[in-house]
């Protein structure tokens, strides 16, 4: 009797728990938030063309308009500190403004890149600055080829790296300089870009019951 009696408290204990599956909780060895935040990290993760290209056209429409501001801070100030007449000097105080200028735009503009991509916010930020260069070099390409007059980078006055105006010791080195502020700019804003969303999965894996399934098992949180 006690025996039959343990068995039908053992089947409704399986009962509940194969109930409780149904329901979607497990145990906690079949819940590992962790290991399932790591499998949509590996499956969605990697350079997004679409981002990055949003990221360089954001950084480059936000590199037209602050360079413009600065360029015109410069000359109100070298106007008025008397500095309009030292060539060397102003050519320098718009080397660091046009300097400042690019690490802001492709700051903002890889911070844009991670946002959308959500994973690996570091290389598609740093992506938009890559495709601004390979942009660049297709421009400057063309416009030697066809004539000044198809020159977009000078007409919108953004940077001609390529050109032979800035085949000099003193252009290629400011060439590096701005080329390696750009692609830090790209860097640390899409790693600030991927910090919301670092913050979210955490959110995520330390919800109980559910988070996150382990490998094998449907994704889904509750």
């Amino acid at each position: 009797m006690n025996r039959d009696h343990q068995t039908e408290a053992g089947g409704g204990r399986e009962g509940r728990g194969a109930t409780a599956r149904r329901d979607g909780r497990v145990d906690e060895d079949a819940t590992r938030p962790d290991v399932g935040i790591r499998e949509v990290r590996e499956r969605f993760g990697g350079i997004d063309l679409p981002a990055t290209l949003v990221g360089m056209l954001t950084a480059l429409a936000l590199l037209v308009l602050l360079g413009g501001l600065i360029g015109a801070a410069i000359g109100v100030v070298g106007y008025q500190t008397g500095l309009e007449d030292s060539e060397a000097e102003l050519s320098t105080a718009s080397l660091v403004g046009g300097v400042v200028t690019l690490f802001l735009a492709f700051l903002v503009g890889g911070w844009a890149a991670a946002r959308i991509a959500r994973y690996d916010g570091a290389r598609n930020g740093l992506m938009t600055g890559v495709w601004t260069i390979l942009l660049a070099a297709l421009l400057s390409g063309l416009a030697a080829w066809l004539g000044d007059k198809y020159d977009v980078l000078r007409n919108v006055e953004l940077p001609q790296w390529f050109s032979q105006d800035a085949l000099t010791t003193g252009g290629i080195i400011s060439a590096v300089v701005a080329i390696g502020a750009m692609l830090l700019g790209g860097l640390l804003g899409g790693l600030w870009g991927e910090r919301y969303h670092r913050r979210a999965d955490a959110a995520i894996a330390a919800t109980r019951p559910g988070g996150i399934r382990q490998r094998g098992r449907r994704l889904e949180t509750r």
